[in-house]
């Protein structure tokens, strides 16, 4: 869609567009939090075992551990192609793989076929995780910033909770059904991205880094409900000329410059990025989500059925009592 066709849609409707912005984006991590967590609570269900033919340990460990190898290969795509495709239609590449990744893992029948599809969409999830943050804070203002990006986090935990309590419900439900509708269930969330945002603005700092001025700071306009000469989108207008001048001087453009020590800090604000969330998987919190029901069936002894709704009770403190706080103090306390 293009920027006149947006605007003329949207005209008269402000607030449903910040709206459409904040469900676009939330929906997006929802359903991040839904896809880690599907699969594991559908480990010991006794169709899915049967289908492929009770596999090993081994064999599973890597047809779980295969999505993230794909989600790493979505974050370097993007790292390289971000710039160039902008935040909008990265956010559809990265749903057209999840859709068609998750098409496949619904119709598996062999672990080849599943752990391609699982690839796949780990590829679109690492798309859509280094994007979406992005878009987001840049369709924001500063001070509502750091606690709409700490609900994005909120909603993978909330994901998480929703996707055990589905496979819960469908481990009633007779033959291959209960575990083939958790896993298509996916399709649901990235639809739903898809044409929430067809109907949204571009970021107005990817358009006023290609020159492209008058539409950035119509976006401004529009999202924040203001005219052209507020004084809040002429300062977010010289705001963005102010940092798009810097990083280009330092040579922001180039990939080795994550590595480069300038005024910026980019090297410095890059490791601390990099080691923060390094350490955040390092504690085994993937560990956690992906095995939580098998841990349960295998060492305390629980049926499938009751370790997949324990699980969930589990996993609901991360949401409740890991991200509350943050997204409430991030503000005032500071990154």
């Amino acid at each position: 869609m293009s920027g006149i066709a947006w605007r003329a849609s949207l005209e008269g409707h402000k607030r449903p567009l910040q709206a459409a912005i904040y469900a676009a984006c939330l929906s997006a991590f929802l359903f991040f939090g839904y896809d880690q967590g599907v699969f594991g609570g559908i480990l010991q269900n006794p169709h899915w075992l049967a289908t492929f033919n009770y596999p090993t340990p081994v064999i599973t460990g890597i047809t779980v551990s295969s999505y993230c190898l794909g989600a790493l290969t979505g974050c370097i795509t993007t790292f390289f192609i971000g710039d160039i495709l902008g935040r909008r239609r990265m956010i559809w590449l990265s749903m057209t793989f999840i859709i068609v990744g998750a098409s496949l893992q619904a119709s598996a029948y062999s672990l080849p076929h599943l752990i391609v599809g699982r690839v796949i969409t780990g590829i679109g999830t690492g798309m859509d995780s280094s994007t979406v943050p992005m878009y987001q804070s840049e369709l924001c203002k500063a001070e509502w910033r750091g606690r709409i990006v700490a609900w994005e986090i909120w909603f993978i935990g909330i994901g998480i909770v929703l996707a055990y309590w589905i496979d819960y419900a469908f481990s009633y439900v007779a033959g291959e059904a209960g575990w083939r509708t958790p896993i298509a269930l996916q399709l649901i969330f990235a639809v739903a991205v898809v044409f929430i945002v067809w109907g949204l603005p571009e970021s107005p700092r990817w358009l006023a880094k290609r020159g492209r001025e008058e539409e950035a700071a119509q976006v401004l306009c529009d999202v924040f409900d203001l005219q052209r000469h507020d004084p809040y989108v002429l300062g977010e207008m010289d705001a963005i000329r102010a940092a798009i001048a810097i990083e280009t001087g330092e040579g922001a453009g180039k990939a080795l410059s994550i590595f480069k020590k300038d005024k910026l800090q980019t090297r410095w604000r890059v490791f601390l990025a990099w080691f923060g969330l390094f350490m955040n998987q390092w504690s085994g919190i993937n560990l956690v989500v992906y095995y939580m029901p098998t841990v349960l069936v295998v060492n305390v002894g629980m049926t499938a059925h009751r370790a997949q709704l324990i699980a969930g009770f589990v996993i609901l403190m991360f949401p409740v009592g890991n991200t509350l706080l943050p997204s409430r103090s991030t503000e005032w306390a500071g990154r």
